[in-house]
């Protein structure tokens, strides 16, 4: 496992736009990363995306991977450049021009006296990876929506706001559809390649993966089979699943890790439980993810993370 650390995010989706469909901004302070931000922005025509990093930061571009993959990355000046999570809401304060020399400009702030309740989440960015290197978990330990205040969010493309996405029934709820969250956990289980950069977060971050009982090694592979799971923190069995180890004629050997049990949400604020009951994605799509190794004559011919099924588009048609 690697495991990696953001002090503080906020993002969201943008429709029926021609160059972005959407956008996440990322503040890190820790002596690891130094302490800036970077805005993710993800393409419309490629679904890649594309990242804006302040000069300073010491960031591992590899756990980018995201959506349809990474795609351009530049280290670029950006002022303002404020993302703070307080005990009464967010304020965030953005701007920079792309590669193309659009101005882009995110101004988010809900602050109003008012003590926020947030839940530890897992974040659904492994939902709309095509392509994984690793079974990637973000748990977002102090998550939230922004609250609908007298300040209304604005985000700006060449001087037009655009729109954003919309939770139905925020006359009741009165959130709007952007997230926000403080103290991330990033853990990728068994990744392509270990960068010892991030083979362990910073501060309290901690994370286990418990497998029963241990697979046999490739210099003397057996049958058998067993469970797994992972733990972050406190929370036990955030993710759990089957390892099997088969053998055919020869020294051909087949090692398969699934994924049989996605996230259980628990202690969430109402509003939160109604949108993870509704939509299964958030609960469900680590099961979409199944590791694969295959040997011969002890040498690796193919290990890798492969997706069972594609993405679930329904959260985009109900925030649409």
């Amino acid at each position: 496992m690697q495991l990696d650390t953001i002090a503080a995010m906020l993002n969201f989706e943008i429709h029926h736009h021609p160059v972005y469909q959407g956008m996440e901004v990322q503040y890190f302070d820790d002596d690891k990363h130094g302490t800036g931000v970077l805005v993710l922005m993800n393409r419309t025509d490629t679904r890649k995306v594309d990242v804006y990093q302040q000069e300073g930061l010491t960031i591992d571009r590899s756990g980018y991977g995201i959506a349809a993959g990474l795609g351009d990355w530049h280290v670029t000046a950006i002022e303002p450049a404020v993302l703070e999570i307080t005990e009464t809401g967010v304020h965030a304060d953005v701007a920079l021009y792309d590669a193309a020399g659009r101005r882009i400009e995110i101004q988010v702030d809900d602050r109003n006296g008012r003590r926020r309740r947030r839940a530890e989440f897992l974040a659904p960015v492994g939902s709309a990876i095509e392509h994984p290197t690793a079974l990637m978990l973000v748990w977002m330990r102090q998550f939230d929506l922004v609250r609908r205040t007298r300040f209304r969010p604005t985000v700006r493309i060449d001087g037009e706001a655009v729109t954003l996405g919309n939770l139905p029934g925020s006359r009741l709820h009165r959130r709007h559809l952007i997230k926000y969250a403080a103290d991330l956990w990033i853990v990728d289980v068994n990744p392509a390649a270990v960068n010892e950069r991030r083979a362990q977060g910073p501060g309290a971050a901690r994370a286990e993966l418990h497998v029963t009982p241990e697979p046999p090694p490739p210099a003397a592979p057996s049958p058998g089979a067993g469970r797994w799971s992972l733990s972050i923190g406190d929370r036990a069995d955030v993710v759990a699943g089957e390892w099997s180890c088969t053998t055919a004629e020869g020294t051909a050997v087949s090692l398969v890790f699934t994924v049989t049990q996605g996230w259980r949400p628990r202690r969430l604020p109402p509003l939160m439980r109604v949108v993870t009951t509704l939509l299964p994605v958030f609960r469900r799509w680590p099961t979409t993810y199944r590791w694969e190794a295959h040997l011969n004559n002890g040498h690796e011919i193919e290990a890798r993370w492969r997706r069972t099924s594609g993405g679930d588009n329904t959260y985009a048609k109900l925030t649409s």
